[in-house]
């Protein structure tokens, strides 16, 4: 638990996030499946199940290494192929069918892409991360080595974050996700949506239909710039940011709870890779992390959570 940094594929990173969120304080997460496993990387079977209980509060999460490669299709174009990361919430979990039920809200982060077949193999290739896990969720950015069959690599930025402080009781759960890919975030097929923002159970965003360097904000959060996400002063060196503010609805009308866990910044006003940016006042650290790809020089640029 905390943070972490290194090399690995897919399913040992899946094995690595899920071991620190059972392992993390107050014995929130359990295993939700325990035929879930990482032992087959062939396939999409690959994967964990965690389940999250807090007093009347449930909620499953499945991590997922998808490397059977499948479609994507963005609007006005033609179908692509991917492999990388699903992750699902679900209310419940059917113990016999190993699957998800009831209400569940579902993305897909790509790893692998390319238009006419091929996509990279999960099991080997090897992704550089940058992790912190707390017993609230997790936070991962990462870049894949490149191979030689795909010309649509992405780096990627997801978040699972539950936040304890909403602004008001709401009746849904305290959990939030938000993802983003350095070279595609698309409408698919329905097993596999891009979905950059999710709100279980109340709402999702999907159907970005962009293919390359997606914006930061979408529907459900926002990222306020004081003329930008966060920059460094070159009057007393400090940093000045704000962190982003997520939402229960499509019109950002209704504010529920602020992130702990990362907030955005920008490179081009005294902030680069691998800053850390202590808050005054408090142990707390967040690291700066631009990521390109191999196959684009678009760059995520978050600051994630490095120190407590």
């Amino acid at each position: 638990m905390g943070y972490t940094t290194g090399a690995k594929i897919l399913p040992d990173i899946i094995d690595e996030i899920a071991a620190a969120l059972i392992g993390s304080a107050g014995g929130y997460w359990t295993d939700g499946d325990t035929a879930w496993t990482t032992a087959t990387k062939t396939g999409n079977l690959a994967r964990r199940c965690l389940k999250y209980t807090n007093g009347g509060e449930v909620m499953y999460l499945a991590l997922e290494s998808i490397n059977s490669s499948m479609n994507i299709y963005l609007t006005g174009s033609y179908w692509r192929y991917a492999t990388g990361l699903r992750v699902t919430f679900s209310a419940a979990w059917d113990g016999t069918g190993h699957a998800p039920t009831s209400r569940t809200y579902m993305t897909f982060l790509q790893f692998e892409g390319r238009y006419n077949g091929g996509s990279g193999d999960m099991a080997t290739i090897q992704v550089t991360y940058y992790l912190w896990v707390d017993a609230t969720g997790f936070v991962i950015t990462g870049k894949p080595e490149p191979n030689a069959t795909d010309d649509r690599q992405g780096s990627f930025f997801l978040v699972v974050e539950r936040n304890p402080n909403k602004e008001y009781t709401d009746g849904f759960s305290n959990f939030f996700c938000y993802n983003a890919c350095n070279y595609m975030n698309g409408t698919n097929t329905a097993d596999y949506y891009m979905t950059p923002y999710i709100r279980p159970f109340t709402y999702q965003n999907r159907d970005y239909n962009q293919e390359g360097m997606p914006t930061i904000n979408v529907s459900g959060i926002y990222f306020p710039a004081c003329p930008w996400t966060s920059f460094k002063s070159v009057g007393n060196g400090k940093v000045y940011y704000i962190k982003p503010i997520y939402f229960n609805t499509a019109d950002r009308r209704t504010p529920i709870a602020q992130s702990e866990m990362f907030f955005a910044y920008a490179e081009t006003v005294g902030l680069i890779d691998g800053d850390v940016i202590a808050i005054e006042g408090q142990t707390t650290k967040y690291l700066c992390k631009g990521l390109d790809s191999p196959d684009t020089t678009g760059r995520l640029t978050y600051a994630i959570k490095y120190v407590a």
